[in-house]
This record gives C-alpha cells, sequence and structure tokens, in this order.
C-alpha cells in the first residue's frame, strides 16, 4: 500500500519542480532583461549628456 501511495506522488513532486524549474528561468529572464534596460538607459543616457553638454555644467548652484 505504501509503495501505491508513493507512485500517487512522483507526479505531484514532479509538477512542484517543474513549476519551481519554470518560476526560477522566468526570474532569472526578467533581471536578464532588468539589466539590458537599465545598461541600454545608461548608455543612451550618456551619449545624450556628450550631445548636448556644449561645454556648460549640467548643474548651476544659485545663492
Amino acid at each position: 500500500m505504501s509503495r501505491k501511495h508513493k507512485e500517487n506522488e512522483v507526479p505531484l513532486v514532479l509538477l512542484k519542480n517543474e513549476s519551481s524549474r519554470q518560476r526560477w528561468e522566468m526570474f532569472h529572464r526578467a533581471i536578464a532583461h532588468a539589466k539590458e534596460t537599465n545598461q541600454a538607459a545608461i548608455v543612451e543616457a550618456d551619449l545624450g549628456a556628450e550631445e548636448s553638454s556644449g561645454g556648460r555644467p549640467l548643474l548651476s548652484i544659485v545663492r
């Protein structure tokens, strides 16, 4: 009887493992996408700053 019980658990365990694997894969994809987006934004900001700087400071302090 315990053997039958284990057979019933195996698909459930495999389903949980597959579900966990899929969640981790999605998590890592999301992290990779966020890094790419962040890097692209940094490069874009750097390119924009170089083109528009014109030798003037971006910030000025007024007293």
